[in-house]
């Protein structure tokens, strides 16, 4: 077995670090696109914490009491089907109860009042879970436009 010499074992290591900086991969400040939103989120905990604020925080928003309103919700259903929606969108394999379709019917129905509050309640719980700004920014590009269609979990 032939010995590695000090110039190959760098040259490796000079190689290595070229790949990884290309691809983001050992980048420290930013993330890499090879990695999903959903594991830079933090995996399935983190989107079931996400979507459980989202829905509690959304069930006693005035805002959206309209939407509530002589409703019997299942707070802990609600949040299930969100973080199932929430899971794949953000690329972690999932299978989503709506379509794209029926999430933008959803959302179509929201005034801009109940609008601003989903994306509110969405926030807010975001920015609880997720320190990272990179990450926040990453996750809300992921759900983009869909985000008022989860109003149509409530």
């Amino acid at each position: 077995m032939k010995q590695w010499g000090l110039g190959r074992t760098a040259a490796i290591f000079v190689l290595a670090t070229s790949v990884a900086a290309c691809s983001g991969i050992g980048s420290m400040g930013s993330m890499s696109s090879a990695v999903s939103a959903f594991d830079q989120l933090g995996g399935m905990s983190s989107v079931n914490k996400l979507a459980s604020g989202f829905v509690n925080s959304s069930l006693n928003d005035p805002r959206l009491s309209g939407l509530t309103a002589g409703k019997s919700i299942d707070a802990a259903a609600s949040s299930a089907k969100v973080s199932d929606q929430l899971c794949s969108m953000l690329g972690g394999g999932c299978k989503a109860p709506l379509s794209d379709e029926q999430l933008a019917s959803a959302a179509s129905k929201l005034s801009p009042d109940q609008k601003k509050a989903v994306s509110d309640n969405f926030s807010s719980t975001l920015d609880s879970l997720a320190s990272n700004p990179a990450v926040r920014e990453t996750v809300t590009k992921a759900i983009g436009s869909k985000l008022g269609g989860l109003g149509g979990f409530l």
